[in-house]
Parts: C-alpha cells; structure tokens; sequence
C-alpha cells in the first residue's frame, strides 16, 4: 500500500503519496510522513504504512502522545512504520506497540514496495531513485514523491561543517557543537 524509505546518511525520509484503501485503485494521495511536534519523540520523522483508513493519523497521535501500551489501538496491528528520531536512531514498528531497535545501517524500507525500493538502492545508491522504482513496480505506490528531512542540531550548518562534525561524533574526537 506503499513505499517508505529512510536515508540515515542523508537524514532524510522519502514516500510515494498514493492512497488505495487496500486495493490497487488509487482513492487520492495522501502524506504518509509526519513530523511529531511534541512529547518525547518531539522532532522526530515518522512514516507509516497502512491500508486502514485514518490508523496512520491515530498511530501518529499515539506515537506523540508517548506510545504508551493501553493506549495502544488493535488496528495498529496491521499497518507498519519507521521513525526517526533527533539522535539519527531509526525504529520499526510492525504490528505491535514495541518497537525493534535501534536498528543498525543506513537505509531502511518499508511497505508493499520496500522490496524494489531496497534493490534499486542497492543498485544506484539514490533513495529518490529508489522509491521512483518502487512506485514504476508495485501497483499499490503512487505519485508524487514526498520527502522530509529529519532537524537535527546541526541541520543547518554547510553541509561540509556538518560531515565534519559527524565523523568527530562517531570517531570520539571531542564534542562537537
């Protein structure tokens, strides 16, 4: 019903927007990226994947309003989803109201086109590439193409101040403001 994928090292979130309601018959386009603004998970990306109508926008509620396990909605049980998180950490959430992660690497996939998307990627290196693919090979993806890039502190510096203060980050060189 769909095509999410996440770029670690670009920090970015890209999706096909096609609405189906479960069937190959597109019933409009849809934002399938969110953006929470509050509670815990506040700044984070979220992509969600689901062929019930209006569970992607409850489970975003749910994710902001701190994923608590009774507030979890059975019908979260068919729909998947990536966040991102400000730290860069990525998690999968697939039917259950725990998450898997962090999850290690740096390109993630999910949705009925996650399976073309990953091949593409693997082949070009281009996540916008790969979700083209994704939507070229899997009836249940759509145009356009949406993409969010995750805010993180250092989002706004060049992109070479950015790389820098990266690797002194994962090679231990000092802290980096």
């Amino acid at each position: 019903m769909t095509v999410i994928v996440y770029d670690r090292k670009r920090e970015l979130m890209i999706a096909d927007s096609r609405a189906t309601s479960g069937t190959s018959h597109p019933i409009g386009a849809k934002m399938k990226i969110h953006e929470i603004t509050a509670g815990k998970c506040n700044g984070a990306l979220l992509g969600v994947s689901t062929s019930v109508p209006g569970s992607g926008e409850a489970f975003k509620e749910w994710v902001t309003e701190g994923m608590s396990k009774e507030a979890f909605d059975p019908s979260f049980s068919e729909l998947g989803a990536l966040l991102a998180k400000l730290d860069n950490s990525v998690y999968l959430f697939s039917g259950s109201h725990c998450p898997s992660g962090p999850l290690v690497g740096d390109f993630f996939a999910i949705g009925s086109g996650k399976e073309y998307a990953l091949g593409a990627y693997k082949a070009c290196g281009d996540p916008f590439r790969a979700v083209e693919v994704a939507i070229e090979c899997d009836p249940f993806c759509g145009p356009p193409i949406v993409s969010k890039q995750l805010r993180t502190p250092d989002g706004n510096q060049p992109p070479m101040i950015r790389r820098v203060i990266r690797f002194l980050r994962n090679f231990g060189g000092g802290t980096a403001t």
